[in-house]
């Protein structure tokens, strides 16, 4: 028998160095809200695969968020770019599992080069 729980938190991402999907649940799950954050010089993108797998060579990605530049005019870094989905009541259904990727592209698995503050709040079935 399967229990519906919520499930989700707040995942520091560090994608620095890094080009590992980070596995959220492998579980069939509905997402519901995507916020993420970072401080770097270039737009960052986070790809959100339908797969409960780390698995880097996990193909393309189902939908990403592109999040702009953390920069001023000169271009240093001086405030925290950030981007918020809500998926409204109904939610996105992701039903092979979720994992996640901070990344340079809106596809591949090139490492952004700053970290990543990514808050998920999801809706899964536990078996």
């Amino acid at each position: 028998m399967s229990n519906v729980q919520e499930r989700g938190g707040t995942y520091y991402y560090t994608a620095a160095g890094s080009n590992t999907l980070l596995q959220l649940t492998p579980d069939p799950t509905t997402l519901y809200h995507v916020s993420v954050s970072h401080q770097g010089g270039s737009v960052g993108y986070l790809q959100i695969y339908n797969n409960g797998t780390s698995d880097a060579g996990a193909g393309t990605p189902t939908f990403t968020v592109a999040v702009q530049a953390g920069t001023g005019a000169a271009g240093t870094p001086d405030f925290e770019a950030t981007r918020d989905i809500t998926y409204g009541p109904y939610g996105r259904v992701m039903d092979a599992g979720l994992s996640v990727l901070f990344a340079a592209g809106a596809t591949g698995t090139v490492a952004h080069g700053v970290n990543a503050i990514v808050d998920i709040t999801y809706r899964g079935t536990m078996s």
